[in-house]
């Protein structure tokens, strides 16, 4: 069954996802930590839709999509093995129709990131002003196209958090800001999380996850993107381009900052980010 990877945009998500796919497909360490990060498949996209629906009618009508989420969960969960996800999409109804259910759920790994910092990396990656990413950060209807065809319901950082937070399935939020600084220990109570759920548990070496943390770490990942490229970069910036937790104090104004905080502010505190 799935396990989800879930965040909002820029929070981190493509970092562990690094961390799992190199500490559990990376024999010996001796491949590029990028060529193994599709054995985590993202979703909504078109691997999990084929034989469900066809591009066509997407084409003429996106929005159906939503209506398939659990059929194609049901297919991605016939072999039933482990499968960990990718999404941005809220934990959350869209038309009426479900993003998931626990006959396939086993639970979500969420990560959390200071909404002030997510503005800033945001703004960077999309190539567009600070304004314009707190406005895109506060849109309860937001959603973006992959492929054009394939919607994702991502709405505003309040929402989607929350969509997450109150969930009923079993979960483990990880702080990126605690990630950045005990990247070790967060993995570790990851890998932890995911084997409450298998038979055949994660073997938990202390020895390899140093080695994982290491070969993934921020600098290693943005030097590989230099020389290697990565799919998943920006409008003319690269995808790890600084990752630091407190560029938001010199980089957003005073209003912005104001702005951010008066209407995630309840949030803020309870994850004490205020």
């Amino acid at each position: 069954m799935i396990i989800w990877l879930a965040s909002y945009p820029k929070s981190g998500n493509t970092w562990v996802r690094a961390l799992l796919t190199n500490y559990l497909y990376n024999e010996n360490y001796k491949e590029n930590v990028f060529s193994k990060l599709d054995m985590i498949k993202s979703f909504p996209q078109k691997f999990a839709f084929k034989g469900i629906v066809e591009e066509r009618e997407l084409e003429k009508n996106y929005m159906m999509l939503f209506k398939y989420f659990i059929e194609a969960q049901k297919k991605i969960n016939r072999d039933n093995n482990l499968h960990i996800i990718k999404t941005h999409n809220i934990c959350g109804s869209v038309n009426n129709f479900d993003f998931t259910d626990k006959e396939n759920t086993m639970g979500s790994i969420y990560i959390v990131r200071d909404p002030r910092s997510i503005a800033v990396s945001y703004a960077y990656h999309a190539n567009i002003s600070f304004e314009k990413s707190v406005e895109i950060m506060m849109d309860e209807k937001r959603i973006t196209l992959h492929n054009k065809i394939y919607p994702e319901a991502r709405s505003s950082w309040k929402i989607h958090l929350k969509s997450w937070l109150n969930h009923p399935m079993p979960k483990i939020f990880i702080k990126y800001e605690e990630l950045e600084t005990n990247t070790h220990e967060c993995f570790k109570s990851i890998l932890g999380f995911i084997n409450k759920f298998i038979k055949k548990k994660i073997e938990i070496n202390d020895e390899k996850i140093l080695k994982t943390v290491k070969n993934c770490s921020f600098d290693n990942l943005s030097d590989l993107e230099k020389k290697f490229g990565f799919a998943e970069k920006g409008k003319n910036v690269n995808f790890f381009r600084k990752g630091k937790t407190d560029e938001w104090k010199t980089a957003l104004s005073t209003e912005l900052i104001s702005k951010i905080e008066k209407e995630f502010f309840d949030e803020l505190k309870e994850f004490k980010y205020y």
